[in-house]
């Protein structure tokens, strides 16, 4: 039986999605922080890739000489723009990408694309000393993923209550960016990252996410 549908835990998983609908907060926007934290000591040109509503392109614009957005979803390169930043320019997707780039970041995209061609092509825009850092989803498989699920489940609402003190009246509604299911695993993101990035520092965070580093040689 699939642990998320046993009708013993119906009730309680219900009342923790109707408090974090009350409380809610990006898990995506959340790592912006960690991103910020960790720039390249040279700034001159980022790339954010599936860049959604534009928000970590400004915030790099701020850092950096020159920001490129890039996503392949035509609403979203929309609204990016509307944000009328004078040095972040939209691109139409990854592959209109042109480096070299001191930073590519990635948040919630990495599993949208092929894992080993996109982290080669990150590796190949990015100048000498150039960071990657990627904020990803994985799929749950093994022990590990399971203790860093609950984690996550339980930490959720305490981080949401945080940012969120005031509960919503109405749900917040549902993202509109295209969404896709994980399907690579922690452990095969990771053995993919050894393979093309050598020295690349992965970690499994709360909540719900993995974070990937790494230094251009």
């Amino acid at each position: 039986m699939d642990i998320r549908t046993s009708p013993a835990l119906g009730p309680p998983i219900r009342a923790l999605n109707w408090f974090n609908a009350r409380h809610p907060f990006s898990h995506n926007d959340h790592f912006h922080g960690w991103i910020l934290r960790n720039l390249p000591t040279h700034r001159g040109r980022a790339l954010d890739v599936g860049c959604g509503e534009g928000l970590l392109a400004e915030r790099l614009a701020r850092r950096f000489r020159a920001v490129d957005a890039a996503d392949a979803d035509a609403g979203m390169r929309a609204t990016t723009a509307e944000r009328g930043v004078e040095n972040v320019r939209v691109l139409d997707g990854f592959d209109a990408a042109e480096g070299p780039y001191d930073l590519v970041t990635m948040i919630a995209t990495l599993h949208h694309l092929d894992l080993e061609s996109t982290l080669a092509r990150c590796a190949d825009l990015l100048a000498p000393g150039g960071r990657l850092s990627v904020v990803g989803l994985a799929r749950p498989e093994t022990i590990a993923d399971a203790l860093w699920v609950s984690r996550s489940a339980l930490a959720n609402p305490v981080m949401g209550f945080l940012r969120h003190p005031i509960p919503v009246a109405e749900p917040s509604p549902r993202p509109t960016f295209p969404t896709r299911d994980p399907q690579e695993s922690f452990d095969e993101v990771a053995a993919a990252a050894s393979a093309i990035l050598p020295g690349a520092v992965l970690h499994r965070r709360v909540p719900f996410r993995f974070t990937l580093a790494w230094r251009a040689p």
